[in-house]
């Protein structure tokens, strides 16, 4: 049985990367970026009372959590103690949360999240102390049951179901960011 796991010591050629790491990136990109639109739409709309889309593509997908999918498993590979990983990611997520704040309102002149309502906010509401373990819970849940599983399945439904479904996913991705460009 292959190892497809993105931590294996297997010599990375490209054939490697194509077949066998590609689509587990792209398929946590789509899942992990789904969980995170979901998390945000159903906070968001509890505290408005009214559903609040919290997309920022046709699709329900937020993409920065879909980044975070990629950087997860390279540098929690040796690392899985669920303490270590909750302090660690919600500092990383607080960092680029802080940062992403002041890049999107300097480019876009537009705030994208305020937790100015929540406690413990800080730097005017960019970044929050319950989004950030908020955060760090949810990469725990992606290192210690998400990725695992995920690795599980795609060994389970076989590569070319796997690469068919990542170069569609990617294909329906990319598509939506280059029409939401156009559209703007």
């Amino acid at each position: 049985m292959m190892d497809t796991s993105v931590a294996t010591t297997k010599k990375l050629t490209w054939r490697r990367f194509l077949l066998e790491i590609l689509p587990i990136f792209v398929s946590d990109f789509i899942i992990c970026g789904f969980v995170g639109w979901l998390y945000e739409t159903v906070i968001t709309s509890i505290y408005f009372g009214e559903f609040a889309d919290r997309g920022v593509l046709p699709i329900p997908i937020l993409p920065i959590y879909g980044l975070f999918s990629l950087i997860l498993p390279f540098f929690y590979r040796k690392h899985k103690n669920p303490i270590f990983v909750l302090l660690t990611s919600s500092i990383a997520a607080t960092v680029f949360e802080l940062a992403g704040a002041y890049l999107t309102e300097a480019i876009w002149h537009e705030r994208l999240w305020d937790y100015s309502h929540w406690k413990f906010n800080y730097f005017d509401g960019r970044i929050s102390l319950f989004s950030s373990l908020i955060f760090g819970a949810l990469c725990v849940c992606f290192v210690k049951g998400f990725h695992p599983f995920s690795l599980f399945l795609q060994r389970k439904l076989g590569k070319g179901f796997v690469i068919g479904l990542a170069v569609l996913s990617a294909i329906l991705v990319i598509l939506c960011f280059v029409l939401e460009k156009k559209g703007n």
